[in-house]
Protein backbone atom coordinates (compact mmCIF):
# COMPACT_ATOMS: atom_id res chain seq x y z
CA UNK A 1 0.00 0.00 0.00
CA UNK A 2 1.39 3.34 -1.51
CA UNK A 3 0.56 6.87 0.03
CA UNK A 4 1.87 9.63 -2.06
CA UNK A 5 0.57 13.90 -2.29
CA UNK A 6 0.22 15.83 -5.03
CA UNK A 7 3.41 17.87 -3.78
CA UNK A 8 5.67 14.71 -3.83
CA UNK A 9 4.69 12.89 -7.36
CA UNK A 10 8.17 11.27 -7.53
CA UNK A 11 7.86 8.87 -4.36
CA UNK A 12 10.30 6.42 -5.53
CA UNK A 13 13.32 9.03 -5.11
CA UNK A 14 12.02 9.45 -1.45
CA UNK A 15 13.09 7.58 1.67
CA UNK A 16 11.28 5.19 2.17
CA UNK A 17 9.43 4.06 5.58
CA UNK A 18 8.13 0.93 6.44
CA UNK A 19 4.84 1.28 8.95
CA UNK A 20 3.18 -1.66 10.40
CA UNK A 21 -0.42 -2.06 9.83
CA UNK A 22 -3.13 -3.90 10.54
CA UNK A 23 -4.05 -4.40 7.07
CA UNK A 24 -0.58 -4.97 6.16
CA UNK A 25 2.53 -3.32 5.13
CA UNK A 26 1.97 0.19 4.53
CA UNK A 27 5.65 2.24 2.81
CA UNK A 28 5.56 6.08 3.49
CA UNK A 29 8.04 8.36 1.24
CA UNK A 30 9.35 11.02 2.81
CA UNK A 31 11.11 13.79 0.43
CA UNK A 32 14.84 14.43 1.57
CA UNK A 33 15.35 17.15 3.26
CA UNK A 34 17.92 18.54 6.40
CA UNK A 35 15.79 17.27 9.07
CA UNK A 36 13.67 14.09 7.38
CA UNK A 37 15.09 11.95 9.90
CA UNK A 38 12.98 13.67 12.83
CA UNK A 39 10.02 13.90 10.08
CA UNK A 40 10.00 10.43 10.43
CA UNK A 41 9.73 9.97 13.62
CA UNK A 42 7.04 12.70 14.36
CA UNK A 43 5.18 10.72 10.99
CA UNK A 44 5.71 7.26 13.15
CA UNK A 45 4.89 8.59 16.04
CA UNK A 46 1.37 10.04 14.89
CA UNK A 47 1.08 6.63 13.02
CA UNK A 48 0.88 4.66 16.13
CA UNK A 49 -1.51 6.89 18.13
CA UNK A 50 -3.69 6.47 15.30
CA UNK A 51 -3.75 2.61 15.34
CA UNK A 52 -4.17 2.95 19.23
CA UNK A 53 -7.04 5.28 18.28
CA UNK A 54 -7.92 2.42 16.15
CA UNK A 55 -8.21 -0.34 18.94
CA UNK A 56 -10.03 2.20 21.25
CA UNK A 57 -12.69 2.73 18.30
CA UNK A 58 -12.77 -1.24 17.88
CA UNK A 59 -13.65 -1.56 22.15
CA UNK A 60 -16.25 0.87 21.74
CA UNK A 61 -17.69 -1.25 18.98
CA UNK A 62 -17.65 -4.28 21.22
CA UNK A 63 -18.87 -2.18 24.34
CA UNK A 64 -21.58 -1.08 22.00
CA UNK A 65 -22.19 -4.48 21.04
CA UNK A 66 -22.25 -5.76 24.58
CA UNK A 67 -24.47 -2.88 25.40
CA UNK A 68 -26.74 -4.15 22.64
CA UNK A 69 -26.83 -7.39 23.41
CA UNK A 70 -27.96 -6.40 27.36
CA UNK A 71 -30.57 -4.48 26.22
CA UNK A 72 -32.03 -7.12 24.37
CA UNK A 73 -31.80 -9.22 27.20
CA UNK A 74 -33.14 -6.84 29.22
CA UNK A 75 -35.77 -5.86 26.87
CA UNK A 76 -36.89 -10.18 26.68
CA UNK A 77 -36.92 -9.99 29.85
CA UNK A 78 -39.13 -6.92 30.82
CA UNK A 79 -41.56 -7.77 27.95
CA UNK A 80 -42.22 -10.95 29.69
CA UNK A 81 -42.29 -10.19 33.92
CA UNK A 82 -43.78 -7.17 32.99
CA UNK A 83 -47.19 -8.61 32.15
CA UNK A 84 -47.40 -10.67 35.08
CA UNK A 85 -48.36 -10.28 38.39
CA UNK A 86 -47.61 -13.33 40.51
CA UNK A 87 -44.05 -13.07 42.58
CA UNK A 88 -43.67 -17.00 41.24
CA UNK A 89 -43.98 -16.44 37.92
CA UNK A 90 -41.62 -12.82 37.54
CA UNK A 91 -39.29 -15.20 39.39
CA UNK A 92 -39.50 -18.03 36.90
CA UNK A 93 -39.35 -15.98 34.02
CA UNK A 94 -36.12 -14.36 35.47
CA UNK A 95 -34.70 -17.65 35.97
CA UNK A 96 -35.27 -19.16 32.54
CA UNK A 97 -33.06 -15.79 30.69
CA UNK A 98 -30.65 -16.76 33.35
CA UNK A 99 -29.95 -20.17 32.20
CA UNK A 100 -30.54 -18.92 28.54
CA UNK A 101 -27.51 -16.48 29.13
CA UNK A 102 -24.85 -18.19 31.25
CA UNK A 103 -26.50 -21.73 31.55
CA UNK A 104 -24.99 -22.00 35.49
CA UNK A 105 -25.27 -25.47 37.35
CA UNK A 106 -27.48 -24.17 39.98
CA UNK A 107 -29.48 -20.60 40.59
CA UNK A 108 -30.60 -19.34 43.51
CA UNK A 109 -32.99 -15.96 43.79
CA UNK A 110 -33.30 -14.34 47.35
CA UNK A 111 -35.61 -11.65 48.07
CA UNK A 112 -35.52 -9.58 51.39
CA UNK A 113 -38.85 -9.71 54.04
CA UNK A 114 -37.86 -7.14 56.17
CA UNK A 115 -33.82 -7.76 56.63
CA UNK A 116 -34.33 -11.31 56.30
CA UNK A 117 -33.42 -13.27 52.99
CA UNK A 118 -35.71 -15.56 52.03
CA UNK A 119 -34.41 -18.04 49.28
CA UNK A 120 -37.92 -18.04 47.03
CA UNK A 121 -36.28 -20.13 44.39
CA UNK A 122 -33.46 -22.90 44.17
CA UNK A 123 -33.21 -24.72 40.91
CA UNK A 124 -30.40 -26.92 40.16
CA UNK A 125 -28.17 -28.90 42.37
CA UNK A 126 -25.59 -27.02 44.90
CA UNK A 127 -23.23 -29.02 47.04
CA UNK A 128 -23.88 -28.29 50.64
CA UNK A 129 -21.29 -26.42 51.45
CA UNK A 130 -21.85 -24.30 48.55
CA UNK A 131 -25.07 -23.53 50.27
CA UNK A 132 -23.48 -22.21 53.08
CA UNK A 133 -22.00 -19.40 50.90
CA UNK A 134 -25.13 -18.43 49.12
CA UNK A 135 -26.59 -15.59 51.14
CA UNK A 136 -22.90 -14.63 52.33
CA UNK A 137 -22.51 -13.95 48.45
CA UNK A 138 -26.14 -12.22 47.86
CA UNK A 139 -25.36 -10.04 50.81
CA UNK A 140 -21.59 -9.37 49.89
CA UNK A 141 -23.12 -8.01 46.22
CA UNK A 142 -25.78 -5.94 47.99
CA UNK A 143 -23.56 -3.94 50.11
CA UNK A 144 -21.17 -3.20 47.41
CA UNK A 145 -24.48 -3.01 44.60
CA UNK A 146 -22.03 -4.79 42.13
CA UNK A 147 -21.24 -8.24 41.21
CA UNK A 148 -18.93 -10.19 43.07
CA UNK A 149 -16.81 -13.33 41.43
CA UNK A 150 -15.47 -16.31 43.79
CA UNK A 151 -13.86 -19.66 42.72
CA UNK A 152 -11.88 -22.38 44.17
CA UNK A 153 -9.46 -25.14 42.52
CA UNK A 154 -8.46 -28.07 44.56
CA UNK A 155 -6.44 -31.26 42.81
CA UNK A 156 -9.98 -32.69 42.83
CA UNK A 157 -12.78 -29.84 42.15
CA UNK A 158 -13.87 -26.83 40.83
CA UNK A 159 -16.01 -24.06 41.43
CA UNK A 160 -17.29 -20.97 40.24
CA UNK A 161 -19.59 -18.49 41.90
CA UNK A 162 -21.12 -15.02 41.29
CA UNK A 163 -23.97 -13.00 42.92
CA UNK A 164 -25.12 -9.85 42.13
CA UNK A 165 -27.48 -7.60 43.54
CA UNK A 166 -30.99 -6.49 42.67
CA UNK A 167 -32.32 -2.80 43.74
CA UNK A 168 -34.96 -0.41 42.53
CA UNK A 169 -33.61 2.73 42.87
CA UNK A 170 -31.56 2.58 46.54
CA UNK A 171 -34.05 0.09 47.87
CA UNK A 172 -32.20 -3.63 48.00
CA UNK A 173 -34.47 -6.07 46.74
CA UNK A 174 -32.47 -9.32 47.19
CA UNK A 175 -29.96 -10.89 44.65
CA UNK A 176 -28.99 -13.87 42.21
CA UNK A 177 -26.86 -16.11 42.91
CA UNK A 178 -25.47 -19.00 40.58
CA UNK A 179 -22.94 -21.65 40.81
CA UNK A 180 -20.85 -23.85 38.07
CA UNK A 181 -18.45 -26.34 38.56
CA UNK A 182 -17.09 -26.73 34.62
CA UNK A 183 -16.62 -23.41 33.82
CA UNK A 184 -15.56 -20.52 35.51
CA UNK A 185 -18.17 -17.00 35.73
CA UNK A 186 -16.13 -14.17 33.25
CA UNK A 187 -16.54 -10.45 33.72
CA UNK A 188 -18.76 -10.58 30.40
CA UNK A 189 -21.14 -12.51 32.39
CA UNK A 190 -21.26 -11.00 35.52
CA UNK A 191 -22.08 -7.88 33.43
CA UNK A 192 -25.10 -9.07 31.80
CA UNK A 193 -26.19 -11.02 35.19
CA UNK A 194 -26.09 -7.91 37.40
CA UNK A 195 -28.05 -5.61 34.49
CA UNK A 196 -30.51 -8.03 34.70
CA UNK A 197 -30.56 -8.49 38.28
CA UNK A 198 -31.41 -4.89 38.37
CA UNK A 199 -33.98 -4.52 36.37
CA UNK A 200 -35.47 -7.38 37.93
CA UNK A 201 -35.48 -6.20 41.17
CA UNK A 202 -37.42 -3.28 39.87
CA UNK A 203 -40.11 -5.52 38.45
CA UNK A 204 -40.30 -7.48 41.98
CA UNK A 205 -40.67 -3.81 43.40
CA UNK A 206 -43.31 -3.27 41.14
CA UNK A 207 -45.11 -6.26 41.87
CA UNK A 208 -44.69 -5.65 45.22
CA UNK A 209 -46.24 -2.21 45.47
CA UNK A 210 -49.27 -3.25 43.33
CA UNK A 211 -49.78 -6.10 45.88
CA UNK A 212 -49.82 -3.72 48.67
CA UNK A 213 -51.86 -1.39 46.46
CA UNK A 214 -54.63 -4.31 46.46
CA UNK A 215 -54.47 -5.33 50.36
CA UNK A 216 -54.41 -1.58 50.90
CA UNK A 217 -57.89 -1.28 48.57
CA UNK A 218 -59.27 -4.69 49.89
CA UNK A 219 -58.91 -3.03 53.78
CA UNK A 220 -60.14 -0.10 52.66
CA UNK A 221 -63.30 -1.90 51.94
CA UNK A 222 -63.05 -3.61 54.98
CA UNK A 223 -62.81 -0.83 56.72
CA UNK A 224 -65.53 0.75 54.80
CA UNK A 225 -68.34 -2.01 55.66
CA UNK A 226 -67.17 -2.42 59.23
CA UNK A 227 -67.72 1.69 59.19
CA UNK A 228 -70.79 0.61 58.27
CA UNK A 229 -71.77 -2.18 60.47
CA UNK A 230 -70.89 0.33 63.34
CA UNK A 231 -73.63 2.82 61.88
CA UNK A 232 -75.77 0.32 61.24
CA UNK A 233 -75.48 -0.53 65.14
CA UNK A 234 -76.78 3.23 66.39
CA UNK A 235 -79.69 4.04 66.69
CA UNK A 236 -81.18 6.06 63.81
CA UNK A 237 -83.52 8.37 66.12
CA UNK A 238 -83.76 8.54 69.92
CA UNK A 239 -86.79 7.56 71.17
CA UNK A 240 -89.37 9.40 73.39
CA UNK A 241 -88.45 8.47 77.33
CA UNK A 242 -91.27 11.17 78.37
CA UNK A 243 -90.03 12.40 81.37
CA UNK A 244 -86.69 12.60 80.05
CA UNK A 245 -84.83 14.89 77.67
CA UNK A 246 -82.21 12.85 75.69
CA UNK A 247 -79.46 13.42 73.56
CA UNK A 248 -76.71 11.29 72.08
CA UNK A 249 -73.06 12.63 70.56
CA UNK A 250 -70.12 9.95 68.80
CA UNK A 251 -67.32 11.00 67.14
CA UNK A 252 -64.46 8.05 66.42
CA UNK A 253 -60.86 8.87 66.26
CA UNK A 254 -60.87 7.07 62.87
CA UNK A 255 -62.52 5.39 60.14
CA UNK A 256 -64.03 2.90 62.37
CA UNK A 257 -64.48 3.25 66.35
CA UNK A 258 -65.07 1.50 69.54
CA UNK A 259 -67.35 3.23 71.20
CA UNK A 260 -71.40 2.36 70.93
CA UNK A 261 -74.72 3.90 72.52
CA UNK A 262 -77.83 2.28 72.16
CA UNK A 263 -81.47 2.65 73.08
CA UNK A 264 -84.20 -0.51 73.65
CA UNK A 265 -88.09 -0.30 74.57
CA UNK A 266 -89.31 -3.63 75.30
CA UNK A 267 -92.96 -4.27 76.81
CA UNK A 268 -92.50 -1.02 78.47
CA UNK A 269 -89.55 -0.93 79.57
CA UNK A 270 -86.69 1.75 78.56
CA UNK A 271 -83.11 1.61 78.80
CA UNK A 272 -80.30 3.20 77.57
CA UNK A 273 -76.46 2.08 77.52
CA UNK A 274 -73.43 3.27 76.32
CA UNK A 275 -70.16 1.06 75.32
CA UNK A 276 -66.56 1.34 75.10
CA UNK A 277 -64.75 -1.87 73.06
CA UNK A 278 -61.01 -1.87 73.70
CA UNK A 279 -59.25 -1.34 70.86
CA UNK A 280 -60.43 -0.07 67.35
CA UNK A 281 -60.85 -0.91 63.53
CA UNK A 282 -62.51 -3.78 62.39
CA UNK A 283 -61.86 -6.12 65.20
CA UNK A 284 -63.52 -3.41 67.30
CA UNK A 285 -66.69 -2.79 65.01
CA UNK A 286 -67.28 -6.92 64.74
CA UNK A 287 -67.26 -6.89 68.73
CA UNK A 288 -69.91 -4.47 68.98
CA UNK A 289 -72.15 -5.86 66.57
CA UNK A 290 -72.08 -8.60 68.30
CA UNK A 291 -72.60 -7.01 71.75
CA UNK A 292 -75.49 -4.95 70.79
CA UNK A 293 -77.19 -8.20 69.07
CA UNK A 294 -76.50 -10.43 72.32
CA UNK A 295 -77.85 -6.87 74.46
CA UNK A 296 -80.80 -6.66 72.61
CA UNK A 297 -81.61 -10.70 71.87
CA UNK A 298 -81.50 -11.14 76.13
CA UNK A 299 -83.07 -8.15 77.21
CA UNK A 300 -85.98 -9.30 75.79
CA UNK A 301 -85.63 -12.54 78.18
CA UNK A 302 -84.05 -10.43 81.46
CA UNK A 303 -85.92 -8.46 83.47
CA UNK A 304 -82.56 -7.68 85.67
CA UNK A 305 -80.15 -5.42 83.94
CA UNK A 306 -77.71 -6.67 86.34
CA UNK A 307 -78.18 -10.35 85.39
CA UNK A 308 -78.36 -8.92 82.29
CA UNK A 309 -74.84 -7.64 82.40
CA UNK A 310 -73.96 -11.13 83.95
CA UNK A 311 -75.69 -13.31 80.86
CA UNK A 312 -73.90 -11.39 78.37
CA UNK A 313 -70.50 -11.55 80.02
CA UNK A 314 -70.83 -15.44 79.99
CA UNK A 315 -71.66 -15.44 76.35
CA UNK A 316 -69.31 -12.22 75.04
CA UNK A 317 -66.23 -14.08 77.22
CA UNK A 318 -66.05 -17.80 75.35
CA UNK A 319 -65.08 -15.32 71.67
CA UNK A 320 -62.91 -13.07 73.61
CA UNK A 321 -61.10 -14.75 76.47
CA UNK A 322 -58.04 -16.06 74.09
CA UNK A 323 -57.68 -12.47 71.75
CA UNK A 324 -57.98 -10.40 74.97
CA UNK A 325 -60.36 -7.96 73.48
CA UNK A 326 -63.05 -7.10 76.22
CA UNK A 327 -66.06 -3.96 76.63
CA UNK A 328 -67.05 -1.90 79.23
CA UNK A 329 -71.08 -1.21 79.74
CA UNK A 330 -72.90 1.20 81.58
CA UNK A 331 -76.41 0.43 81.37
CA UNK A 332 -79.56 1.91 83.21
CA UNK A 333 -83.19 1.60 82.73
CA UNK A 334 -85.65 4.02 83.48
CA UNK A 335 -88.85 3.29 85.63
CA UNK A 336 -92.18 5.11 86.43
CA UNK A 337 -91.69 8.21 89.08
CA UNK A 338 -88.13 8.98 88.30
CA UNK A 339 -86.50 5.96 89.16
CA UNK A 340 -83.46 4.53 87.70
CA UNK A 341 -81.50 1.93 88.04
CA UNK A 342 -78.28 1.45 86.31
CA UNK A 343 -75.49 -1.09 86.55
CA UNK A 344 -72.23 -0.57 85.56
CA UNK A 345 -69.59 -3.57 83.65
CA UNK A 346 -66.27 -1.37 84.17
CA UNK A 347 -67.22 1.83 82.86
CA UNK A 348 -66.09 4.75 83.51
CA UNK A 349 -68.71 6.30 86.22
CA UNK A 350 -71.31 8.60 84.87
CA UNK A 351 -71.84 12.36 86.55
CA UNK A 352 -75.44 13.75 88.19
CA UNK A 353 -75.77 17.11 88.74
CA UNK A 354 -78.92 17.80 91.38
CA UNK A 355 -80.57 20.71 90.44
CA UNK A 356 -81.90 21.15 94.31
CA UNK A 357 -79.06 21.31 96.13
CA UNK A 358 -75.93 21.75 93.06
CA UNK A 359 -75.03 18.63 94.00
CA UNK A 360 -72.64 16.89 91.83
CA UNK A 361 -71.46 12.82 91.88
CA UNK A 362 -70.26 10.04 89.89
CA UNK A 363 -72.56 6.87 90.25
CA UNK A 364 -70.21 4.72 91.32
CA UNK A 365 -70.88 0.48 91.35
CA UNK A 366 -68.26 -1.57 90.75
CA UNK A 367 -67.61 -4.55 87.71
CA UNK A 368 -65.44 -5.72 85.38
CA UNK A 369 -65.86 -5.11 81.54
CA UNK A 370 -67.60 -7.58 79.53
CA UNK A 371 -65.23 -10.34 78.28
CA UNK A 372 -62.41 -10.43 81.55
CA UNK A 373 -63.48 -12.95 83.52
CA UNK A 374 -66.53 -15.92 82.93
CA UNK A 375 -68.29 -15.85 86.08
CA UNK A 376 -68.03 -12.32 86.65
CA UNK A 377 -71.37 -10.93 88.73
CA UNK A 378 -72.95 -7.82 88.38
CA UNK A 379 -74.94 -6.04 91.16
CA UNK A 380 -77.19 -2.90 90.36
CA UNK A 381 -77.88 0.24 92.14
CA UNK A 382 -80.46 3.09 92.11
CA UNK A 383 -81.45 6.77 92.21
CA UNK A 384 -84.43 9.15 91.81
CA UNK A 385 -84.24 11.47 89.37
CA UNK A 386 -86.08 15.27 90.37
CA UNK A 387 -86.37 17.87 87.89
CA UNK A 388 -84.08 19.68 86.36
CA UNK A 389 -81.14 16.88 87.29
CA UNK A 390 -78.42 15.95 84.77
CA UNK A 391 -77.11 12.84 84.16
CA UNK A 392 -74.01 12.94 81.66
CA UNK A 393 -72.75 9.20 80.66
CA UNK A 394 -69.35 9.17 78.63
CA UNK A 395 -66.27 7.57 77.26
CA UNK A 396 -62.86 8.06 78.47
CA UNK A 397 -62.19 9.73 75.11
CA UNK A 398 -63.54 12.53 76.87
CA UNK A 399 -61.93 13.31 80.52
CA UNK A 400 -58.36 12.02 78.33
CA UNK A 401 -58.58 13.98 75.17
CA UNK A 402 -54.93 15.41 75.51
CA UNK A 403 -54.18 19.05 74.13
CA UNK A 404 -50.62 19.70 72.62
CA UNK A 405 -49.23 20.65 76.08
CA UNK A 406 -50.19 16.95 76.76
CA UNK A 407 -52.74 17.70 79.17
CA UNK A 408 -55.72 16.32 79.97
CA UNK A 409 -59.10 17.61 79.76
CA UNK A 410 -60.00 15.97 83.17
CA UNK A 411 -63.13 14.94 85.01
CA UNK A 412 -63.39 17.98 87.13
CA UNK A 413 -63.40 20.11 83.92
CA UNK A 414 -66.71 18.43 82.55
CA UNK A 415 -68.41 18.43 85.91
CA UNK A 416 -68.02 22.65 86.02
CA UNK A 417 -68.95 22.61 82.26
CA UNK A 418 -71.81 20.61 83.28
CA UNK A 419 -72.52 22.88 86.54
CA UNK A 420 -72.38 26.16 84.04
CA UNK A 421 -74.91 24.80 81.62
CA UNK A 422 -77.62 22.73 83.98
CA UNK A 423 -80.07 25.23 83.07
CA UNK A 424 -79.52 24.38 78.85
CA UNK A 425 -81.32 21.50 77.46
CA UNK A 426 -80.02 18.09 76.80
CA UNK A 427 -79.19 18.89 73.42
CA UNK A 428 -77.59 22.02 74.30
CA UNK A 429 -75.53 20.70 76.93
CA UNK A 430 -73.89 18.34 74.57
CA UNK A 431 -72.94 20.84 72.45
CA UNK A 432 -71.58 22.93 74.90
CA UNK A 433 -69.59 19.55 76.01
CA UNK A 434 -68.54 18.60 72.65
CA UNK A 435 -67.02 22.38 71.84
CA UNK A 436 -65.23 22.68 75.00
CA UNK A 437 -63.36 19.97 74.06
CA UNK A 438 -62.30 20.02 70.92
CA UNK A 439 -61.44 23.68 72.12
CA UNK A 440 -59.45 22.29 74.53
CA UNK A 441 -57.57 19.45 72.26
CA UNK A 442 -56.70 22.70 69.78
CA UNK A 443 -54.29 20.93 66.96
CA UNK A 444 -53.77 17.72 69.02
CA UNK A 445 -54.52 14.70 67.37
CA UNK A 446 -57.98 13.08 68.96
CA UNK A 447 -56.41 9.47 69.98
CA UNK A 448 -59.71 7.67 71.29
CA UNK A 449 -63.59 8.17 70.41
CA UNK A 450 -65.80 10.45 71.91
CA UNK A 451 -69.24 9.20 72.93
CA UNK A 452 -71.67 11.39 75.19
CA UNK A 453 -75.26 10.51 75.96
CA UNK A 454 -76.61 13.49 77.74
CA UNK A 455 -80.29 13.09 80.11
CA UNK A 456 -82.58 15.29 81.86
CA UNK A 457 -85.56 15.28 83.81
CA UNK A 458 -88.03 17.52 82.90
Amino acid sequence: MIAKTENYVNFEEGIKVELNSNYGKMYLYVKPRLDTEREIQLLKFLYTELLNYEGYIESLVQELAHRQEELGVVYDMVAKAGLVFDETEIIKIIVNKINSLISPKACVVGIFEGDVLNQKYVGGKIPDDVKQEVEKLIEKAVRSRNFVISSSQSATSFRSLLAVPMFSGDKPIGGIFVYDDGKAFDTAGAKLLLTLGNYAGIILYRNRLIDEIKRTEALKQEIEIAKKIQESSLPKAIPNFGELDVCAFIKPSSSVGGDYYDFIFEKGRKCFLVSDVSGHGIGAALLLASLRSVIRLMYEFTSDISELLSAINRVIYKDTFEIGVYATVFMAEYCSDGLLVYSNAGHIPPILFRRNNKEMFELEIHGSPIGLFEDEMYGSNQINLSKGDVLVVFTDGVPEMRNRDDEFFGVERLKKVIFENSDKSALEICDVIVDEVMKFKGEAEQKDDITLLVVKKI
